[in-house]
């Protein structure tokens, strides 16, 4: 006999908001820090970090590998140090935002431009997609 209910569809587990501002934070902390494997060790497997959005060739990078050599030469190139504004901005699904003023020292000179991360998790938590928006253009030296 059949059953008059249709199947159900599996179960999807996403993190919850918590979860995600906790990795994120975390994030930031790590940037700070100049922490490659700390950051790398919040993504997963087949990440894609593009940074920035529509910027210039290798600045999309996919897989951890490819992504700790970014993250390594970028932080030797610059020694970030983010500054978050506001809170972590969480949807009811796996995305999450945040925006942050990213201090930076390229060339000897002190500078700064403002960021917009766009991240996307996987079920287990991870950031799956990481995508940077800021314009080389807006760069400008910090007081």
């Amino acid at each position: 006999m059949r059953s008059a209910h249709p199947p159900q569809p599996a179960e999807t587990f996403v993190p919850t908001s918590d979860q995600m501002r906790a990795t994120l934070e975390r994030y930031l902390d790590r940037v700070g820090a100049r922490d490659v494997e700390g950051v790398v060790d919040l993504f997963a497997e087949t990440v894609s970090v593009e940074d920035p959005v529509d910027g210039p060739s290798g600045t999309h990078v996919v897989g951890r590998d490819d992504v700790t050599a970014f993250f390594r030469k970028g932080f030797a190139r610059s020694q970030p140090r983010p500054r978050l504004h506001g809170e972590i901005i969480t949807t009811a699904g796996d995305h999450a935002t945040m925006s942050f003023t990213l201090e930076l020292e390229l060339r000897g000179e002190a500078c700064e431009v403002d960021v917009i991360d766009v991240v996307r998790f996987d079920e287990a938590g991870k950031i799956v997609e990481l995508r940077a928006f800021w314009n080389a253009e807006d760069i400008r030296p910090r007081n």
